[in-house]
């Protein structure tokens, strides 16, 4: 919870104003403002020259405070996503399984993620809120103190640095309100749970005959938890996407006649039950189970031994089968996390004489957040690795054949050792907690060199801290020791290994619900503690103004320099110090001791010295070109050149043109370039499956390219490891005439992440152009438009898991190449035991697409009194892809464009009346919807699925009345038509096991809220 302490120690901290003039953040909307600012200069964001409004060549959407206000909505990243072209990064309800950045909430422009979104606050950095990127969590900046959000497309680089490669959210802080400004908000979903409530107040006054100026802000929001119920019968539903079972298949299964399934096609997926098989009773051999309170297993009833436990729709020797035997344990999981958020902030400004003023700026937040994920599991054949501090991979252990608690049901199905598979409520509800501080800094010093060219100066320092607890895991090697139980000699039993018994191991009794008993649940039990911080330094300074006249017009210019130091320290969990390896080193096997997927520690950090400048020319009386080039020197990677050049050409009085080239770079963050191994695990197809001793038995591979492999190549590389002639050799795998079996690989390993210290930057060239049509025979009427196209060489990720292992085995110069470096295969049974995935620089991306807004306001209608308005925004894709290089050499293309969440469309309409002090507005949001996977786009295909296009549709109405509108009541519903919008199941891309936390869901439903305010 937040402390007290924590409110009164950040009450004395300072706050400081933005450096953009007061002018700028005057303007309401900025096409609006092109069309009547006149002579008036201002800044806006993707420049630092001011200049009138009509001569920004950068494309620029803008929400103002009203904009805000109006969406219903208080947490800043939901509101701006509203906006075409502006997703989801990191949101509430996608991250609930995330370890390290469950809770917050990013945006991501133009798809290019938000490591390439960079986000300013009053056109300053902000520190980072994340450990493993470079990501500003909206939820530290409340909606409540932002005047205006100015979003940019493309690279800026020039003007910002790093970063800026897909655009610039820029969000300018209140400045410059008088008063007291108080205000309530309540909140409730039509269904269970999400309920908020916000409080919020201003504080604002001038003082030393108006030269000085402080406003004190303060926002607390209390967002209940979303858990999974029959409220929201979409997220309950225990589904999956999946190809039908039959009787010949899986034991008694039958699906192939559920709704949407194929019965002449087994192989052709739709949606059928999807049921947990770790059960809280647990699972023996795969024919014994407790359920229900009672036993059952695949003995007939009429077993002489009496303990057949057959269920009714079974026939003898029908072993359990998890989506017909299991639990649903969607049941009570996070949809949405608990948040309680506080911000703080001090905002102050003094004019020391006529040519000098001094500004600062702080921001605090306190954000805890908990999301609950279930009941942990485990079973027989888990892998850990630290035995008496040393590093080596076990597995946790089968039952031995005369264990002593073994129940006659189980009893009656086994054959030698038992295996198992088992949830465990004693222990606990696996939860993440998590608690993050963040202290924001910014200083300036403004002056006037001469009456034409103006200084500033600024430093700024920033501080994010998390401290993360994980509860509800299991320590396996714990269970291991406690299954490994003997006679202690007085009519009970005890732990066997001695040291175990000193460190609390007692016996663990596996068999039935409730079994466990709270000495064994506390000594099995684990909970994860890991913390981390971030810190900022900026400071530079710079002059601009004007040079000289052209034209009777001013050539602009604006030149400075900057400095950069970023730092992180992680201490992962309490165990994770050989996470990756012995001491960190990635090139040796990761081993792990809990359930719990930690995170490595590290310490590092880098800086980086910048200079710039930046010209703005009138060329002629309706022509203006402007450049921008930006030199850097990171202790990283080394220089970067970034640059940019713009054209604005005002045709007449009703259109104007305008054009943008950049060139842009974003260097590697500390994790891409530091980070050691962190753990993961992933699918695989291993390329040598079904090898036999021959050569012959292997399929293509399945990564891109993979039709064009030399099978005879790949055969003959698997055929010269050792752990598979290893395999060949075990009598275990061999007939009775002893010929081997084929390879038989398992279908998953461990793929730990880890960073790459030879990665250079990414570069991005991005070209704008557009059109603002202002025709004098429709006052108040704007129309937008602009084409974007993003292209991104040497794109920072990794080689997937499956694809480096597929290149290895297709090379020629197998095993002598990278890919094949980070593999290990067991040495005993040919296995793939890890495949490390390095960040290197990849691929190619490209994005492209035009974006269009119209505006119209202060309509009157010659009968309604009043006037309304009407905002439009809309976006369109044309492309959106990767291109890299497969099997073979084969240049591969891939376009998700088309599928869920990548649809081609995205618009947002808002219609407003107002009225005296009466104010309506609706707004529709609109989301094309899509298909799983382009490559499964024919219906006929064994994966086709589709999800149709989702609108959403909200409304709000204030009242403001007294003295100077004083007073303000207001509400509305969010979500009219409850439209949790499409089920997207686990078993396709896009989808989950809680079927709607896609970005094209509202986990919230129909929400409900009502509010208050008062000025003094």
């Amino acid at each position: 919870m937040i402390k007290l302490r924590n409110i009164l120690k950040c009450s004395t901290v300072l706050v400081a104003a933005t450096s953009i003039p007061a002018l700028a953040q005057e303007v309401p909307d900025t096409e609006q403002a092109e069309a009547s600012a006149g002579d008036d200069l201002i800044v806006v964001t993707g420049s630092r020259i001011e200049r009138r409004a009509e001569e920004s060549s950068i494309p620029l959407q803008v929400f103002s405070a009203d904009d805000i206000e109006e969406t219903g909505k208080t947490d800043l990243a939901e509101i701006i996503t509203q906006l075409p072209g502006v997703g989801d990064g990191v949101s509430v309800q996608n991250s609930n399984n995330s370890i390290q950045n469950n809770g917050l909430s990013t945006i991501s422009l133009r798809r290019l993620g938000d490591n390439r979104t960079l986000v300013l606050i009053n056109g300053k950095r902000a520190v980072s809120n994340s450990g493993n990127g470079d990501r500003v969590s909206l939820g530290t900046i409340p909606a409540g103190f932002v005047k205006r959000a100015e979003i940019t497309t493309g690279g800026a680089s020039a003007i910002y640095g790093s970063d800026a490669i897909a655009g610039v959210a820029n969000f300018i802080l209140e400045d410059s309100f008088e008063g007291i400004d108080l205000d309530v908000r309540f909140s409730a979903p039509d269904a269970s749970g999400g309920e908020e409530l916000r409080l919020e107040g201003l504080y604002g006054t001038r003082f030393a005959d108006d030269r000085g100026y402080i406003l004190l802000g303060a926002s607390y929001r209390d967002e209940d938890e979303i858990l999974i119920d029959s409220s929201r019968p979409l997220a309950a539903a225990a589904l999956e996407f999946d190809d039908p079972a039959d009787a010949s298949r899986d034991s008694f299964a039958n699906e192939v006649n559920a709704p949407g399934c194929d019965p002449d096609n087994t192989d052709r997926h739709c949606i059928l039950p999807s049921f947990d098989s770790d059960l809280p009773g647990g699972v023996f051999e795969g024919d014994a189970w407790f359920r229900d309170g009672q036993w059952f297993n695949d003995v007939a009833r009429d077993d002489p031994s009496g303990f057949g436990r057959l269920p009714a729709d079974r026939e003898p020797g029908q072993d359990f089968l998890g989506d017909f035997d299991g639990i649903n344990d969607r049941l009570g999981q996070s949809l949405r996390s608990k948040r309680e958020i506080l911000n703080l902030g001090f905002h102050g400004k003094y004019e020391f004489s006529d040519v000098v003023t001094a500004s600062l700026t702080a921001l605090y937040s306190d954000v805890d957040t908990v999301s609950r994920n279930g009941i942990e599991d485990a079973g027989s054949g888990e892998s850990y690795g630290i035995l008496n501090g040393v590093p080596d991979v076990f597995n946790v252990r089968r039952m031995a054949s005369d264990h002593p608690f073994i129940p006659p049901e189980v009893e009656v199905t086994r054959s030698g050792t038992v295996s198992w598979i088992r949830s465990f409520p004693e222990v606990g509800e696996e939860q993440r907690i998590n608690s993050r501080e963040t202290i924001r800094l910014m200083g300036d010093l403004d002056g006037q060199l001469t009456d034409a060219i103006r200084w500033n100066a600024f430093a700024t320092y920033g501080e994010w801290k998390q401290r993360a607890i994980n509860v509800g895991e299991i320590n396996l090697q714990n269970v291991d020791f406690a299954l490994d139980i003997e006679d202690n000699g007085a009519g009970g039993f005890q732990c066997a290994d001695a040291a175990a018994r000193q460190n609390g191991c007692v016996p663990l009794n596996l068999f039935g619900e409730g079994s466990v008993s709270p000495e064994a649940a506390e000594y099995i039990s684990y909970t994860g503690d890991a913390s981390q911080k971030r810190t900022q330094f900026t400071a530079g300074g710079s002059i601009n103004g004007d040079l000289f006249s052209i034209n009777d017009r001013n050539v602009k210019f604006a030149a400075g320099v900057e400095y950069r130091r970023e730092t992180q320290s992680t201490r992962g969990d309490r165990d994770g110090d050989l996470v990756g390896g012995v001491d960190g080193d990635p090139t040796t096997n990761d081993v792990f001791v809990t359930t719990h997927s930690t995170f490595p520690s590290i310490t590092a950090n880098y800086d980086v010295v910048e200079g710039f400048v930046e010209i703005d020319v009138p060329l002629f009386e309706t022509v203006n070109v402007s450049g921008a080039a930006r030199i850097a020197e990171y202790s990283t990677v080394g220089t970067i050149f970034s640059l940019n050049a713009g054209l604005v050409w005002q045709m007449n009085d009703d259109l104007r043109f305008r054009t943008q080239f950049s060139r842009s770079q974003r260097a590697p963050n500390i994790t891409e370039f530091f980070s050691p191994a962190r753990p993961d695990g992933d699918d695989l197809q291993d390329p040598c499956e079904g090898l036999n001793p021959d050569g012959t038995g292997i399929s293509a591979p399945s990564s891109p390219g993979g039709e064009n492999a030399n099978l005879a190549t790949i055969a003959q590389n698997c055929l010269t490891d050792a752990g598979i002639q290893a395999y060949f050799a075990d009598p275990d795998n061999q007939d009775a005439a002893g010929v081997p079996d084929a390879f038989d690989a398992p279908g998953a390993t461990q793929g730990p992440n880890a960073g790459n210290q030879n990665l250079q930057e990414e570069t991005a060239n991005t070209f704008t152009a557009g059109f603002v049509l202002t025709p004098s025979a429709i006052p108040n009427f704007t129309f937008v438009a602009d084409y974007y196209r993003i292209s991104i060489k040497d794109a920072i990720g990794s080689v997937s898991t499956q694809n480096t292992v597929d290149l290895c085995y297709a090379a020629d110069d197998f095993p002598n190449n990278r890919f094949c470096d980070v593999i290990t295969r067991n040495a005993l049974d040919g296995s793939v035991d890890e495949v490390i995935n390095f960040q290197e620089n990849l691929n190619n991306e490209l994005v492209e697409g035009i974006d269009a807004t119209m505006r119209w306001s202060r309509i009157e209608l010659p009968v309604i009194p009043g006037r309304f308005d009407i905002d439009f925004r809309y976006s369109h894709y044309f492309k959106d892809q990767t291109t890299f290089t497969g099997i073979g050499g084969v240049t591969v293309l891939d376009t998700p464009l088309g599928e869920i969440d990548n649809g081609e469309d995205e618009l947002r309409l808002r219609l407003g009346y107002r009225n005296g002090g009466f104010r309506m507005t609706y707004t529709l949001n609109y989301e094309a919807g899509g298909i799983d996977s382009n490559d499964a786009a024919n219906p006929d295909d064994d994966r086709f699925f589709r999800v149709s296009d989702e609108t959403f549709h909200d409304v709000y109405a204030r009242y403001r009345f007294g003295p100077d509108d004083r007073y303000t009541i207001y509400g509305g519903v969010n979500n009219i038509f409850n439209n949790f919008g499409p089920l997207i199941p686990t078993g396709t891309d896009s989808g989950s096991s809680l079927n709607i936390t896609n970005d094209v869901n509202d986990a919230v439903g129909r929400e409900f809220f009502l509010g208050a305010s008062v000025r003094f």
